[in-house]
């Protein structure tokens, strides 16, 4: 027969195994804790920014709102041009003659503002000054080969880098994550302890699980009845 669990008997059966589920919990979020302070290497992001100028002098503002919208379409030209061999190339060489081109390209990474002719270079490292180092190595070697590969000057330093972020590991998302799962985990258990738990606690239980009638209940003995005064003990025996 199939068993059915109310809400009152999960209710219960949370609240007898809370024990459980408060130390799946903090052993969970101990875990998480520290396996990102142990196990995960910090990452660092610098950002440099790069400037499309205006190479129009005309003071005529169609001429110059024209230009203006083509830079912005430029943008996306020049993010794909920045994260070219030709450029990580060089760089690479003069971050580390070991490192590779593919190495450097997975660590930067390019956006603009929107609707501006601002170039965002964001470089990640597992040390700060390293981050901020690459950000602008990479960034100076940009601005020396865009005006001979696309023929234009129209590219300017805008802001180099002088701090780091750390972006990775997030403690905080890392120890929700922790507490999370360790708060599921705790119910499962919970949950577990109860499905397998195989003695009967209800009368109804013995009924539906065994099919055999009820024909009779002993009582608790209280504290009251469990005497060694001979009276009461005579009393037990004639009964």
């Amino acid at each position: 027969m199939e068993e059915t669990i109310s809400l009152k008997e999960i209710a219960e059966t949370l609240k007898k195994n809370i024990w459980i589920i408060v130390a799946s919990l903090l052993v969970c979020a101990s875990a998480a804790f520290g396996y990102l302070q142990l196990f995960v290497t910090p990452q660092y992001e610098a950002v440099s920014q790069v400037l499309i100028t205006q190479n129009a002098q005309d003071q005529n503002s169609a001429v110059q709102n024209s230009e203006i919208q083509a830079n912005i379409q430029m943008v996306n030209t020049y993010s794909v041009v920045i994260k070219s061999p030709r450029i990580l190339q060089s760089a690479a060489k003069e971050i580390n003659p070991n490192l590779g081109v593919e190495t450097l390209a997975s660590k930067v990474s390019v956006d603009s503002v929107q609707n501006s002719q601002v170039i965002n270079i964001h470089v990640v490292d597992d040390q700060p000054e390293g981050a901020i180092e690459a950000a602008k190595i990479v960034t100076k070697s940009f601005l020396k080969e865009t005006p001979g590969m696309m023929k234009v000057s129209n590219v300017e330093l805008l802001a180099n880098p002088t701090t780091a972020t750390k972006i990775s590991p997030n403690t905080k998302i890392g120890l929700l994550a922790g507490m999370l799962g360790g708060l599921v985990l705790g119910v499962i258990i919970a949950f577990a302890r109860r499905i397998f738990d195989e003695r009967f606690k209800k009368e109804e239980e013995i009924v539906a699980r065994l099919q055999i009638p009820v024909i009779g209940t002993v009582g608790n003995i209280t504290a009251t009845e469990n005497t060694t005064n001979p009276s009461l003990i005579r009393r037990r025996k004639k009964k």
